[in-house]
């Protein structure tokens, strides 16, 4: 058990939330069973990643039982508790944030990397009405809520290279005794590893069945209507409106399909660093994400731009190749350096003097399926910057706008035919430890009630191919796609996890 009572009340001088933690003696490779059994009984967040090579990496969490949940349909904020709704008007959410995290501080142990709880969740597109860059509002979902995020004090961490469970919780200093509260931990602590012993023990993975079915996507534009808005985006570039205009197109899901069985097959056939499932309520969010959105780790705020595609090759010479293709396109260098000055600029506004720096330029990087063009872009944090204050001056994300971003949020609300919702948003979480990790939410499929849909994007330059544009969108949702089939069956066969 860590830390001890005695280093609990040494902690207490400077922290007034400690998580305390324990490694679990089991060597089980079950944490999609726990997702599982988690999902069937409450609200509950996911997170794992895979590295270029595919192969996961270091850890896997899972939250759960959040202490609260904070969620944005304009203009209330509410805040649950239990069974518990406060309903509270708000006109700046990511204010609230800054007060909410203001409430904590917590140390990070290192153990498992920086993560120890904190919010976690996801932020619609539409919610860059509440940044305050915008000169009007543009059209937002009413759908779904335009933030949800959990606050996530016990959390099952899985690490992958010494296939070892931990489960954490946390106690609060200001609650009263200390031993009181780090002993009523440890009780949650027993508890909780019973019940992981327990459903690793005695519950069935949902196996994918060997062979799809068909499943029916309805489009948000037909191809004529969807390259008539790429000829206007064109045009209005070509009168110096913009550099760059992202528009998207959205594919329904109109079919009964499990979020748990499309979230098993994605992670096979689409890994990604950024992985996450999550649930609030009868809505679900899932998604394999290849960007940062952004990333703060001891005031050095991350972006990392991904602009620039071509397909990997059937062997290591052809992927060799491909890369100097894609290296030599310059179409593909033009738009990725756009979106370069882009996280550059974001990035200055918060950002000390002289910081800002690109540690990674131009360098191709393989991705599941694809070769990206990826570079890097830190900063050292201005000390008057809050984690939320990075999350507002950055968001949405350039490369799912275009450039310049203000105009081109502005175009795109002007031709898409919907609003954007969760889609090209981002999710992850916010720590009370002075941490942040963001990716953009693409690649993603949003399950509700109001509506189940998968989404994707193309940049629109002033020499696009509007054919080849909608081919790309429609590539890049049959990438997804492919997913839902799986999770429409019942049939059950073996699944290699």
């Amino acid at each position: 058990m860590y830390p001890t009572v005695q280093q609990c009340k040494h902690l207490s001088s400077t922290y007034n939330r400690i998580p305390i933690y324990k490694q679990l003696n089991i060597s089980h490779p079950g944490l999609l069973l726990l997702l599982k059994s988690f999902i069937n009984n409450g609200d509950c967040i996911f997170f794992e990643s895979a590295r270029q090579n595919k192969k996961q990496s270091r850890y896997s969490f899972l939250g759960f039982n959040p202490v609260q949940t904070l969620y944005f349909s304009p203009p209330y904020l509410m805040i649950r508790d239990n069974s518990k709704t406060t309903t509270i008007p708000c006109s700046d959410p990511f204010d609230y944030i800054d007060k909410y995290i203001a409430q904590y501080r917590s140390p990070s142990f290192k153990r498992f990397g920086s993560y120890n709880g904190g919010l976690s969740g996801y932020f619609a597109y539409d919610l860059v009405n509440y940044t305050s860059h915008l000169r009007q509002f543009i059209h937002q979902d009413t759908l779904h809520p335009l933030m949800v995020l959990h606050h996530i004090d016990d959390f099952i961490c899985y690490d992958n290279k010494y296939n070892t469970y931990y489960i954490a919780t946390c106690i609060y200093t200001h609650d009263g005794s200390i031993e009181s509260a780090y002993n009523q931990a440890i009780q949650r602590l027993h508890t909780y590893e019973d019940t992981i012993i327990n459903t690793l023990s005695s519950t069935s993975l949902p196996y994918l069945p060997a062979y799809s079915e068909s499943i029916h996507l309805d489009f948000s534009s037909s191809p004529d209507e969807f390259m008539d808005s790429v000829a206007q985006a064109k045009a209005l570039i070509e009168d110096g409106e913009a550099l760059q205009i992202v528009l998207s197109m959205r594919a329904y899901i109109n079919e009964p399909v499990d979020p748990y069985r499309f979230y098993l097959k994605l992670r096979q056939v689409n890994p990604s660093p950024y992985m996450f499932y999550m649930k609030h309520g009868d809505l679900t969010v899932a998604g394999s994400s290849p960007e940062i959105h952004v990333k703060v780790q001891d005031t050095i705020a991350t972006l990392r731009p991904i602009a620039g595609t071509i397909a990997q090759g059937k062997t290591k010479i052809q992927n060799k190749k491909n890369k100097e293709i894609l290296l030599a396109n310059e179409k593909e260098r033009a738009e990725h350096l756009m979106l370069v000055d882009l996280a550059r600029n974001d990035l200055s506004i918060i950002a000390k003097p002289g910081s800002v720096q690109v540690t990674q330029f131009m360098q191709p990087e393989d991705y599941s399926h694809v070769i990206h063009l990826v570079s890097n872009v830190t900063a050292t944090l201005n000390d008057r910057i809050s984690l939320s204050d990075v999350l507002r001056h950055t968001f949405p994300a350039g490369t799912v706008t275009g450039a310049p971003k203000v105009r081109a949020i502005e175009i795109i609300d002007q031709l898409e035919p919907h609003a954007r919702d969760i889609y090209a948003g981002c999710v992850g979480y916010i720590g009370f430890n002075n941490t942040m990790d963001t990716c953009i939410t693409i690649r993603t499929a949003v399950f509700s009630p109001q509506g189940s849909f998968l989404q994707a994007g193309a940049g629109i330059v002033y020499d696009s191919i509007p054919e080849n544009e909608f081919n790309e969108i429609v590539h890049k949702l049959k990438a997804l796609s492919v997913s839902l089939p799986f999770a429409k069956s019942k049939t059950m066969v073996k699944e290699i996890v």
